[in-house]
């Protein structure tokens, strides 16, 4: 990981649009989660995959708009680079410290915290097919125990609605009695990274 540094830092910090260049990522983070992605009954091949980690700075804010008086807090998306492994299944590591705590805007440090973390997946990418997405909480990835998420075959490619997307429910009984028997599963499971 290489820290996003802004070229200037004084720079737009009350412009909305420029928040994003002003976050750094921390050069050495060590508290590492690796992620393994296993799906079960896939409805067909997923050629398109990403993942990403989202960050927020709770109580930390900015102001957005000087006459209205409107603050905003920060919040960051980092792109996870991810692996496929012999098995077939994905890997990747999220840092709960990949943020820098700084103080960005002159009013305190702003310390960062992992929102929620996770892979989506497409059959190939295109605007109008459904995307399956999956979401772990920080409560999730601490306690490293497999989370499974069953997704409806049915939505796939595409539902009726062009550019769906489903997050998937915990169990099978979420789904109506006759969708049951015509459901995949994501399963996602964290181990602590030795640093």
């Amino acid at each position: 990981m290489t820290p996003d540094v802004p070229a200037s830092p004084g720079a737009g910090k009350n412009d909305k649009s420029a928040q994003q260049h002003l976050y750094r990522l921390n050069p050495t983070p060590r508290q590492g989660y690796e992620l393994v992605l296993t799906l079960q009954d896939a409805p067909g091949p997923f050629k398109k995959m990403g993942w990403s980690a989202l960050y927020q700075a709770k109580g930390c804010n900015y102001v957005v708009n000087d006459f209205a008086g409107v603050r905003g807090e920060p919040e960051h998306t980092v792109e996870l680079p991810f692996t496929e492994r012999p098995d077939g299944s994905f890997a990747a590591t999220v840092y709960l410290d990949a943020m820098l705590d700084e103080d960005y805007y002159g009013n305190g440090v702003c310390r960062w915290t992992l929102t929620s973390v996770g892979p989506w997946v497409m059959s190939t990418g295109s605007p109008e097919e459904t995307l399956f997405d999956t979401d772990l909480s920080p409560e999730q990835l601490l306690a490293v125990q497999p989370v499974q998420l069953f997704y409806w075959k049915g939505y796939y490619p595409q539902s009726k609605v062009d550019g769906f997307k489903t997050w998937g429910n915990s169990t099978r009984e979420q789904f109506a009695p006759e969708a049951r028997d015509n459901l995949f599963s994501m399963t996602l499971t964290p181990k602590k990274v030795q640093p």
